[in-house]
């Protein structure tokens, strides 16, 4: 059994890495280029076992996470089953151009890589945060406001 994990590196990420690794199976983590050596660290830190942690080099904010054919092909051959998406920007002085293309787009390039690979299960988990500047207490059955 394999899994993909967007958002590896975020708080809830590296938790959920660690909890997969307590399961049979490979782990695929999108990371930016520029991000391997933090996934690295907070592997070393969190104790993860990085022999089952592969990473793949991507940009959400991309059609199909900016992977190319050939890396789709092995991931369809990996037999991903569960697909994480927890990828986002949380900044909230964030301009909306930025939070768009990373929060929505994102989301849509996730669900289109899951797609193209075949992974059994989406899962896509969000923060209170995407309740943008709302002022007072936001519940979830608040989706108008």
């Amino acid at each position: 059994m394999g899994y993909f994990v967007t958002g590896a590196t975020g708080f809830i990420g590296r938790y959920l890495v660690g909890n997969l690794l307590k399961r049979k199976g490979s782990i695929h983590v999108l990371v930016r280029k520029d991000s391997r050596r933090k996934l690295q660290a907070i592997g070393e830190r969190m104790g993860w076992d990085m022999k089952r942690i592969v990473p793949v080099e991507g940009d959400m904010t991309a059609d199909a996470c900016g992977l190319s054919a050939a890396q789709l092909r092995t991931l369809k051959a990996k037999k991903i089953k569960h697909f994480f998406h927890l990828a986002a920007i949380y900044d909230l002085t964030a301009n909306a151009d930025t939070q768009r293309k990373a929060n929505v787009d994102g989301t849509r390039h996730a669900l289109d890589l899951a797609a193209a690979i075949g992974a059994g299960c989406f899962h896509h988990t969000s923060s209170i945060a995407a309740a943008g500047l709302y002022p007072g207490v936001f519940r979830e059955d608040m989706f108008d406001e």
